[in-house]
């Protein structure tokens, strides 16, 4: 679908809105990532790539005191003339307008990211869940994620906060009324997504052009890894807490799939039901290595399987999912 109108031009094609705004002295381009497609636009000033997901949640919240975890990551790239630099730049509705030189950062797997990245030097403070890289420990402890600690985040001035976890917005104004802003990106439910974070903060800290460059090497040398190993399990389900089934839409099943068949693909979230296995039969059963084996085999459902009966389970580190960043590639040595 397509929308025109004289002073604003709108491409909207498969979820993916696109909005160039012509200027007297100064132009302006600012895109959304949707959810659904990935192009490539080609227009005669600048070349960007987009992948077919967004780094947003899709679940909203229901709460007006949090931040709404439905919100599209928007890029905007501006510049006087034909001249486009690489900032202020847009990212889930927080504007950016120049690297931030001090970030506290409160999520596990973004802090990994930001230091794989190389940007490590940058952290000022941690969330008390941070522990890798084996440097960030001794950076100062603002809390967990879920309850910073707001005044000595203050006191400290950051530039930017970086969190995993929605923070109440009537925090979040706090933050800002102190000069700090707050960037939400929620965790990932698939690859696509999770290479998003990559190029979004690589454009938080280096701007729309390199930083995007940058962010998408970094992940692309992730993403190879998983791909190219010959790792076959067939097929399988995803068993995590509660015995509770990993369906299609989530980064546990995105992961996975690259190395079998999730049978719960056509599922959401994680609400398979498990007495629908025993008509499938799955090859193998995965579990999240925070459950125990036990669980499993004394699941009035998930214990009939074949494949628990015959023993073909495989744990691997709940951490890969929970807060994903460059070290998943480690799951390749739990599935072989």
């Amino acid at each position: 679908m397509c929308e025109m109108s004289y002073n604003n031009l709108y491409i909207v094609v498969e979820g993916m809105v696109w909005k160039m705004e012509s200027l007297k002295k100064r132009r302006k381009y600012s895109y959304r990532i949707g959810r659904i497609a990935a192009l490539v636009l080609s227009a005669a000033i600048f070349l960007c790539g987009c992948d077919k997901n967004d780094i947003s949640e899709t679940s909203e919240s229901t709460s007006e005191s949090e931040v709404t975890s439905e919100k599209q990551a928007e890029w905007v790239i501006s510049g006087d003339d034909d001249t486009l630099s690489a900032y202020p730049v847009t990212v889930n509705d927080v504007e950016i307008t120049s690297s931030p030189q001090q970030v506290i950062c409160l999520s596990s797997s973004l802090t990994e990211i930001v230091c794989e990245l190389g940007y490590g030097d940058r952290l000022t403070g941690r969330g008390s869940y941070c522990e890798y890289p084996e440097s960030v420990s001794a950076l100062p402890d603002f809390g967990r994620p879920a309850y910073p600690d707001l005044d000595a985040i203050i006191r400290s001035s950051p530039d930017l906060l970086l969190t995993a976890t929605s923070i109440p917005n009537i925090d979040v104004v706090k933050l800002n009324d102190s000069g700090i802003k707050v960037l939400y990106i929620p965790a990932p439910r698939s690859l696509d997504e999770f290479g998003r974070i990559y190029s979004a903060l690589g454009i938080v800290f280096e701007g729309i052009f390199d930083g995007e460059d940058e962010g998408n090497k970094v992940f692309a040398d992730i993403k190879n890894k998983l791909t190219v190993s010959d790792i076959s399990v067939g097929s399988f389900v995803y068993v995590t807490e509660g015995g509770a089934v990993a369906g299609g839409d989530t980064i546990e099943s995105s992961v996975l799939s690259l190395f079998g068949t999730n049978l719960a693909k056509d599922a959401s979230g994680y609400c398979y039901a498990a007495d629908v296995l025993g008509e499938e039969q799955p090859d193998v059963v995965i579990i999240n290595s925070d459950v125990s084996s036990d669980v499993i085999t004394g699941d009035e459902k998930l214990g009939k399987l074949d494949a628990v009966l015959s023993g073909k389970l495989i744990s691997v580190s709940n951490s890969y999912f929970e807060s994903p960043s460059g070290r998943i590639t480690g799951i390749l040595n739990e599935l072989s």
